[in-house]
C-alpha cells in the first residue's frame, strides 16, 4: 500500500501536475491572445503563473496516491502482462470521459479544440502508466531494506496524505480479507477473470461517451 500510495503521488505530480501545467501552457501559445486572463475550468487564471500552482501539485498528488493505492490492491487480480496496458487505457478513457466538457472554456475556447482533447486524455494515461511501472518495480523489493528508497516512499506518500488514510484502510481491508482464506480460494479465481473484463467493459465505454463529445467539440 506504501508503494502504490508513493507511485501515484509522485506520477500525479509529474504527469498531472507539471505535465498538466505544461499541456496548458501549449495551449495558450495555439489558441487566440484573448484567452489570457481568463479563468480555466479549474479555477486558474490563463497565461498567468502564480503560487495556486503549488495547491493543484498537492491536489494532484493526493488523486494519484489514492490512485496508486488502488492499483495495488487490485494488481494481484490482474494477469501480469495485462496490467500495464489495461489500466493505463481504463484511466485514459474513464478519467478522459470525465475531464472532457462540453460547457466552459477549456474545450471551448481553448485552440485547437483536437489537441486540448488529445492533451487531456493522454496525460491521465501517462500518470496511470507511470504509477503502474513504479509499483511494479518497487513491489517485490524486500520491505525497508533500502533506507533511500524507504525515505522517497514514505516522502511521497506523506505528499498525498489522503492517498495514506486510503492505504490503511486497504491494508486493513487486505489483512482482513487475509483470515478468510477459505473464501479467498473460492473467490480468488473468479475474481481474477471478472476484475479484467470489467474493466475492458468500463474503457469501451468511457471511450464511447469520450468520442461522442470529441466529435461534438471538434
Amino acid at each position: 500500500m506504501l508503494v502504490g500510495a508513493a507511485s501515484g503521488a509522485i506520477a500525479g505530480v509529474l504527469v498531472g501536475g507539471i505535465g498538466g501545467r505544461l499541456a496548458m501552457l501549449v495551449l495558450r501559445v495555439t489558441s487566440p491572445d484573448v484567452v489570457v486572463g481568463l479563468t480555466s475550468d479549474d479555477g486558474f487564471e490563463i497565461g498567468v503563473v502564480s503560487t495556486r500552482t503549488l495547491s493543484l501539485l498537492v491536489a494532484t498528488a493526493m488523486i494519484g496516491g489514492i490512485s496508486g493505492v488502488l492499483y495495488a490492491l487490485l494488481r494481484g487480480m490482474l494477469p501480469r502482462r495485462l496490467r500495464l496496458p489495461l489500466w493505463t487505457l481504463c484511466s485514459a478513457a474513464v478519467v478522459g470521459a470525465v475531464i472532457v466538457h462540453e460547457d466552459g472554456i477549456d474545450f471551448t475556447v481553448l485552440e485547437p479544440a483536437a489537441l486540448a482533447i488529445a492533451f487531456f486524455v493522454a496525460l491521465p494515461g501517462l500518470g496511470a502508466a507511470l504509477t503502474v511501472w513504479l509499483v511494479e518495480r518497487w513491489a517485490d523489493r524486500e520491505p525497508f531494506s533500502d533506507r533511500r528508497l524507504s525515505v522517497l516512499l514514505a516522502l511521497a506518500a506523506l505528499a498525498g496524505t489522503f492517498a495514506c488514510v486510503a492505504a490503511v484502510a486497504a491494508a486493513s481491508l487486505a489483512a482482513v480479507g487475509s483470515r478468510a482464506a477459505g473464501a479467498a480460494r473460492l473467490l480468488g479465481p473468479a475474481a481474477r477473470v471478472a476484475l479484467p473484463l470489467a474493466l475492458a467493459a468500463v474503457t469501451v465505454g468511457s471511450t464511447v461517451e469520450l468520442v461522442a463529445k470529441a466529435s461534438r467539440l471538434v
